[in-house]
């Protein structure tokens, strides 16, 4: 017997090992397992209370830069102007999150809530899926726990209540792998292709998750070896928007491409692991590293069946679930080499798979360890949502406008424009402010310059193509300097990172004098030379 052999056998004994104590005291420790309808029913109570919550939170939420930008697009006075922004690359969501979410906003009158009421509806979708997935296989308390899993990762915290196309993309990607779990039946293959097909006329990079789904079939062929035309076909299907759309996407990479914002390697997995928990890679690493030992545990080792034999895992799940985990590996890998945009919200399958993987992890344990990660789950979202209901005094908007103006009339000089310096922070004030406050505030904009300080130019591209669709002002640097010697510069610290103008005008101006400073918000005097415009 080899050594890994040896090991393996060692593994599974340890797995399979019985308890020590006798029948009797095992069975005086056992739980009994909640009724059906209970877990039914606060799965329900679950589904709601996502809802209401999600309605909350995007009621006093402000808009971000990147949902300002579905806003503009989404709001065009036609299908046709829709198109011509996307074609220019005023956003980078595909066709169809921006027809849904023009359809809520027809309906309802609260941009707030209609912007987000998409990605709102999605999570229960989500977290059904979760449950249904589950359950196939493990109890419904299992299931249940779960699914409420999801409520400590960023899919709740952060995109539950976002006005872009992630929630929808993981609400697909769930329901496609319900999907996969029952084919070959021809219903759920037919209703696979479609959810991979919604997936990626939604978000372009849904199609890196699609990857697990081609490793698991790919495993099934070498393990049957048998070929399921039908379901092959319909996972090819999910790539074809993909190739429908690539002049658009083709553009945005050589608008934004040279000098994109955001920079990920290899050495960035970690911290999105950690991301998916809002904490610290070691931690999320730590987690996933228990999840890939469950999988192996649960899906590819055997155990004894009730009559002594031996029972087969399942190594078709298994590399569907490992490939969820192991899914910033891979799309790091692509995307660096097409020289693309990524972000940790690209990767949210993952998320998604550490969900269903604690499942696997679950199985293991004696109904004691069961109930006591149960206790932890239920406490830490219980005290996460007691502290978001004590932050939420009413619905009304939390609008970050008036300090700032506020701040800017304590500095005096009301004769003089206001230059946000960082133009994330300026789109946000320039649709929350009022009107007279929106012809003073402006962004200024040079790409040479703002690659030279800030090593990106992404953000001042943006709002420059921005410019025809969405009432802002957007001048040229040296125009702007030209006509106004002498103006007011606010400054937020640390800011989104890209108020790159803070430096270079301390370089060319006569003098940058500070004028009034609250907290991390500071507003200077900046009086330039003679010979600054040339």
């Amino acid at each position: 017997m080899s050594k890994f052999q040896a090991a393996l056998t060692t593994i599974e004994a340890f797995f399979n090992a019985s308890p020590k104590e006798d029948s009797a005291v095992a069975a005086r420790h056992e739980l009994p397992a909640p009724p059906k309808r209970l877990i039914l029913g606060l799965m329900f109570a679950l589904v709601i209370y996502v809802i209401v919550r999600g309605v909350a939170a995007a009621a006093v939420r402000t808009f971000l830069f990147d949902e300002l930008l579905a806003l503009a697009v989404a709001s065009q006075s036609s299908t046709r102007a829709m198109w011509n922004a996307l074609s220019e690359g005023v956003d980078s969501q595909a066709p169809l999150f921006y027809l849904i979410e023009r359809a809520v906003l027809n309906v309802l009158k609260n941009k707030q809530i209609a912007l987000r009421l998409p990605a709102i509806l999605a999570l229960p979708c989500t977290l059904t899926c979760v449950f249904v997935y589950v359950r196939r296989k493990s109890s419904e308390f299992i299931a249940f726990l779960c699914a409420v899993l999801i409520l400590l990762t960023s899919l709740f915290h952060i995109y539950a209540v976002d006005g872009r196309a992630y929630g929808m993309v993981i609400a697909c990607i769930a329901f496609a792998l319900v999907c996969y779990q029952r084919v070959p039946s021809p219903i759920w293959t037919i209703m696979l292709g479609v959810s991979l097909i919604l997936a990626e006329l939604l978000h372009y990079y849904a199609i890196f998750s699609m990857l697990p789904f081609w490793v698991a079939e790919f495993v099934y062929i070498l393990r049957a070896r048998r070929f399921r035309w039908q379901v092959s076909a319909a996972l090819a299907l999910g790539p074809v928007p993909l190739l429908l759309f690539w002049p658009w996407i083709s553009h945005l990479r050589a608008l934004l491409g040279p000098h994109i914002w955001t920079h990920y390697g290899l050495s960035s997995i970690p911290l999105t692991y950690g991301g998916f928990f809002l904490t610290g890679g070691a931690f999320g690493f730590a987690v996933v590293s228990v999840c890939v030992v469950g999988i192996v545990g649960a899906r590819l080792l055997t155990a004894e069946g009730k009559s002594g034999e031996r029972v087969e895992r399942d190594p078709v799940e298994a590399a569907l679930l490992l490939a969820l985990l192991a899914l910033p590996f891979p799309t790091a890998l692509a995307v660096n080499l097409m020289h693309g945009a990524m972000l940790d919200r690209y990767l949210l399958a993952s998320a998604l798979g550490v969900a269903l993987t604690m499942a696997c992890v679950m199985s293991w344990a004696r109904e004691r360890v069961v109930l006591l990660f149960a206790v932890f789950v239920f406490s830490s979202v219980a005290v996460h949502e007691f502290t978001f209901w004590r932050s939420v005094h009413s619905l009304r908007l939390d609008n970050l406008a008036p300090p700032v103006e506020a701040l800017i009339q304590k500095a005096g000089h009301p004769d003089l424009p206001v230059v946000v310096s960082d133009g994330v922070t300026y789109l946000q004030l320039a649709y929350y402010a009022p009107p007279e406050w929106k012809k003073r505030f402006v962004s200024l904009e040079d790409s040479e310059k703002a690659v030279k300080y800030s090593g990106t130019d992404s953000i001042d591209k943006n709002l420059v193509i921005l410019r025809p669709y969405m009432p802002i002002q957007v001048d040229a640097l040296l125009e702007f300097v030209a006509a106004h010697p002498a103006f007011l510069l606010y400054v937020e610290d640390p800011g989104a990172g890209f108020d790159w103008l803070p430096g270079y005008f301390s370089e060319v101006a006569s003098s940058v004098q500070v004028v009034v400073v609250e907290a991390n918000r500071k507003v200077y005097l900046v009086t330039m030379k003679a010979e600054a415009s040339r």
